[in-house]
């Protein structure tokens, strides 16, 4: 089995952040014209700079710099012109990830919980490695950290590392979401935001806070869940939660109905992040985690 795909145990160590480091270095590169952002983070910018492709050719402007002008265009037509190039913008990223109870749990392969959290540690040495800067905000059982320091680089490995262990799916979930009353948050503007969750719902309130939050940045939305979840074989299952250890009685019936139940809110999801211009993906947790962030670097929240 890839080591990323079925680490030996959910719970992750040092030596599994380094080799994070390893498949972040050999994601390859994003498509040339996802390199280039604009306020809403996905086009191009019009702005002059010495970019790396020409946008247009116009006539001149008193603002324009003299080392723009076409002059093979200017002399052919009697009237200055000047080229504008494509920018590339400091990159600037916000990490959400925000984990419940239910993702402590995976029946093949490892949980959902370290499959994102390995997510966010590809993120993290992918962005420190292109010279990205990278905000962070992790929710998981009771905690809740974040920092929009670079030397902080270290802080979040282990806060990462400290997210997969076991003990925090008994702790009671977060009354709001991660990105809900953060000011980290609330103060992003023109930032490729990456969120990676396994839930499906949450408060009114929150929800005019994400709104706000893709208003004003490309928001990017990761689920993972597990599909094996709704066919395991029926029987007696051993199964933890917040309130610990309990006997749970598996039936077909009973499958079908959190598969539909399932379904209905991942529907409903959809349709909300569509509204609010927010892409959104599904993964099962059978993809790799080097899979995930290389869809990630397709759509150009990574580079």
């Amino acid at each position: 089995m890839m080591p990323l795909l079925s680490p030996p145990s959910p719970i992750l160590d040092e030596a599994h952040f380094t080799l994070l480091a390893h498949y972040a270095k050999h994601l390859g590169r994003a498509p040339k014209a996802m390199r280039f952002s604009s306020t809403a983070g996905e086009s191009r910018s019009r702005k002059k700079g010495h970019g790396m492709e020409m946008l247009e050719l116009r006539s001149y402007q008193a603002s324009d710099d003299l080392r723009h002008i076409d002059w093979r265009v200017t002399a052919r037509t009697g009237q200055a012109h000047t080229r504008l190039y494509a920018q590339e913008n400091d990159h600037q990223r916000l990490l959400l990830l925000d984990l419940s109870n239910g993702a402590y749990f995976g029946t093949r392969h490892t949980f959902v919980s370290t499959r994102l959290i390995q997510l966010a540690g590809l993120i993290a040495w992918r962005s420190k490695q292109q010279g990205d800067t990278l905000s962070y905000q992790l929710s998981y059982g009771e905690q809740n950290k974040g920092s929009n320091k670079a030397k902080d680089f270290p802080l979040l490995m282990q806060s990462l590392k400290d997210a997969s262990e076991l003990h925090h799916r008994s702790a009671p979930s977060p009354s709001t979401s991660v990105w809900a009353n953060n000011l980290m948050a609330q103060r992003s503007h023109n930032k490729d935001v990456i969120i990676l969750t396994d839930k499906q719902n949450w408060s009114q309130q929150d929800d005019i806070s994400l709104m706000q939050l893709a208003k004003h940045n490309m928001v990017h939305w990761i689920q993972v869940f597990d599909s094996n979840t709704f066919k395991l074989p029926p029987g007696q299952y051993q199964m933890a939660d917040s309130e610990g250890i309990k006997q749970v009685n598996v039936t077909q019936q009973s499958m079908q109905k959190s598969k539909a139940l399932f379904l209905e809110e991942n529907t409903a999801l959809t349709k909300k992040l569509a509204s609010f211009g927010i892409r959104y993906q599904l993964f099962d947790i059978s993809e790799s985690p080097e899979t995930i962030a290389r869809y990630l670097l397709s759509q150009g929240a990574l580079r």
